[in-house]
């Protein structure tokens, strides 16, 4: 049988490809909790950290932070999240995790425990250890000076 070689357009192929489904699947089993990746990565980093901007909140996930108002707006009326003022500086608005935050976010990180056990279950450690080094390698690469538009 022949064996074809891979080009480096079909590793960006199915490097992006690949991202689009895992967050699709990932998505859809979070789904059962009502909650998406970015309200869960949210509520992850709010419990972790305590009460904080929408700037490291946004940061933290690679977004902007309109779209992070986006997510706290949708954690908000569900009850899962609040905005308060800061007390050391009055025209800062944080974010907190409430109590049925908390509960949710317990929920919610043991479906997407489940789901990555599912999905690696047939990876072993030296898979799983050359695949991250890869990819943080052609991530690097990506965010290096020359693929900055000029």
């Amino acid at each position: 049988m022949r064996q074809t070689v891979a080009t480096r357009y079909d590793v960006a192929r199915t490097l992006s490809d690949g991202f689009r489904r895992w967050n699709r699947l990932s998505e859809r089993s979070l789904s059962v909790a009502g909650l998406t990746l970015s309200e869960l990565w949210a509520l992850k980093l709010l419990s972790e950290v305590g009460p904080c901007s929408m700037v490291p909140l946004a940061n933290e996930q690679r977004m902007t932070p309109p779209g992070m108002t986006i997510v706290v707006d949708n954690l908000e009326s569900a009850g899962l999240a609040r905005r308060v003022r800061s007390d050391a500086d009055r025209r800062t608005v944080n974010v907190a995790i409430t109590g049925k935050g908390g509960e949710k976010l317990r929920r919610a990180m043991k479906l997407q425990d489940k789901f990555i056990e599912r999905t690696t279950h047939g990876l072993t450690s030296q898979e799983m250890n050359s695949f991250l080094t890869t990819l943080n390698r052609l991530i690097t690469a990506a965010e290096g000076p020359a693929n900055v538009p000029r």
